[in-house]
């Protein structure tokens, strides 16, 4: 066991912290299932179960707040007790009741085990959360416009947000040292419509290689930057007109921005994306670079050596991000016995944790060889690892979505006993089945649309409701309404709301879940750098925030 404070340290103290009877009783069962009339609460639930069905009386012109409001009111408290960024903490009410034990000691334990998410904190190694790293300090020097009126048209707010602030980053990297400024090289991995390849490409001066698996994206991605009338292809290498590729070199009606005087270039590629096929696209894509445009190509190297090149990836779904440091590496190792290029850095926005292949957790011999090794992440826990509640609150907008978000999960599971009669009726056919099971998981401030379906099984065995929009949430009469319709239900079948303790019950228990959710998401990143660090030995490993 390691010194206190140690990667292996915290690892263990999170997996254990998993394995509580408390926490695990959390993800060891679905919101849908606390729906079913025949629904009995584990033990360990006695105290805050009784605590999240008590009726709230109105008290004057102010109203207790819902039981799972004072969940996350305490959530934001104890995070700013600890000096953890909060933007805007819930606003405290009169007559909130006081939270049970075993929830105050859940929250503080989850507080102090996620790692730092404010932008630019250092997760690993660990440091103290004030520390400042050569990724966080001020932009000043970048000499390009990152507001977002410079990102390209076609994106959501939100899209071009992370955009900036990525590019950004990324901007703030190549800038931290010797060995990454002379980077002039960088692959988008699963770039789809090749946003941050341009924005990376027009603001940075680098040559980038945007890789997506879709076609369909790739085109896309190449229509938006070819101007009208004039496309162009440049094959990359003796693979280029292999079946399932698709090879384009595109520039846009104005010339690519200068920047300290290197101009940068953009290739599209489709391919099947893994450790293998990364490694194979990148090694074409350099050596058709340096037959193009060799002084640049020699100038990145300076006449000598491998050329550097960056990985990144912005939303690196399921297994991808482990498959992108695998190419990592592997690249690096081969160094060893010399190459024509060598991945410099790699940043990185995983997501998606419910798609993970199986064997890509846990990664680490850190986490497999210490005493918590027998940790099992569900697809509970990995479909809640990418919450992140102190956002929730940021702004008026985001608490009405996380409203939302969760009234579609307590409703859903509200009408589970209808789907499961149904299930059980002789007389009536399947509906047709959606690829989308419940609804809403994402009460995430990261993302301002909280309302996306996600895949968590319906129930056991049950009916299949599918994806309602927004508005069927409007009000119980609506939402019944379009559930009968939905499901065929006869004149009569009508779901009620019936019991509003469990309404609350349900909801404390989805909120005590996505607390929980940075806590996840910690386990698996902390493994993956020490993985990272394991396979590189000598070299350092830095894991930090890009994006809040």
């Amino acid at each position: 066991m390691g010194e206190p404070g140690s990667p292996d340290v915290r690892l263990s103290q999170i997996a254990h912290f998993l394995s509580t009877p408390l926490v695990y009783s959390l993800f060891d069962m679905h919101p849908n299932d606390l729906g079913a009339s025949g629904f009995v609460p584990p033990m360990e639930w006695s105290d805050w179960w009784g605590w999240a069905g008590e009726e709230l009386h109105d008290q004057g012109a102010s109203s207790p707040p819902e039981p799972w409001l004072s969940l996350l009111h305490n959530y934001d408290e104890k995070r700013l007790s600890q000096g953890l960024p909060l933007e805007k903490p819930l606003d405290a009410s009169t007559g909130r009741p006081p939270l049970p034990t075993t929830l105050r000691n859940l929250v503080e334990e989850a507080c102090l085990l996620a790692v730092p998410r404010d932008l630019g904190s250092q997760i690993y190694p660990r440091v103290s959360h004030r520390s400042q790293t050569p990724f966080s300090q001020n932009s000043s020097g970048l000499s390009h416009d990152l507001s977002p009126k410079s990102a390209l048209p076609g994106m959501s707010p939100k899209k071009a947000h992370e955009i900036v602030r990525m590019s950004d980053f990324i901007g703030k990297v190549l800038q931290s040292s010797s060995t990454l400024r002379c980077v002039n090289y960088a692959v988008d991995v699963g770039a789809g419509q090749a946003y941050l390849s341009r924005m990376l490409r027009d603001t940075l001066g680098l040559h980038i290689l945007a890789l997506d698996f879709s076609d369909v994206q790739t085109q896309g991605a190449a229509k938006r930057d070819a101007p009208k009338g004039k496309r162009g292809s440049r094959p990359i290498g003796p693979e280029s007109d292999s079946p399932g590729r698709h090879t384009t070199d595109h520039t846009t009606t104005e010339p690519p921005q200068e920047v300290n005087g290197t101009r940068g270039s953009l290739t599209y590629v489709t391919t099947k994306i893994d450790a293998d096929t990364l490694l194979q696209s990148t090694h074409s894509w350099v050596q058709g670079e340096k037959r193009v445009t060799p002084a640049q190509a020699q100038e990145a190297t300076g006449g000598q050596g491998p050329t550097p090149v960056l990985f990144v990836a912005l939303h690196a779904c399921g297994s991808l991000t482990p498959d992108i440091l695998r190419a990592f590496a592997a690249s690096r190792r081969a160094q060893l016995h010399g190459g024509d290029w060598t991945p410099q850095g790699a940043v990185v926005v995983g997501c998606c944790y419910n798609m993970l292949r199986p064997g890509d957790f846990p990664l680490s011999r850190a986490l497999r060889s210490s005493g918590a090794a027998s940790i099992t992440l569900t697809p509970n826990h990995l479909q809640l690892a990418a919450q992140v509640p102190a956002l929730w609150a940021r702004t008026e907008e985001t608490l009405r979505d996380a409203k939302l978000a969760l009234r579609k999960v307590v409703w859903r599971a509200l009408i589970q006993d209808v789907l499961d009669a149904e299930r059980r009726s002789p007389s009536r056919d399947d509906p047709p089945t959606s690829p989308l099971g419940s609804p809403a998981q994402n009460a995430d401030g990261r993302d301002t649309t909280t309302t996306t379906a996600s895949a968590v099984p319906e129930g056991r065995g049950s009916k299949r409701l599918g994806r309602l929009n927004d508005a069927a949430y409007a009000d119980w009469t609506t939402f019944a309404r379009r559930v009968q319709g939905k499901l065929g239900l006869p004149d009569g079948r009508t779901p009620s709301r019936g019991d509003r303790a469990l309404e609350r019950r349900i909801a404390v228990f989805h909120v005590l879940r996505c607390i929980v959710g940075p806590v996840i998401e910690s386990l698996i990143l902390l493994d993956r750098a020490a993985w990272m660090e394991e396979e590189l030995e000598a070299s350092r490993i830095y894991l930090c925030y890009c994006l809040e």
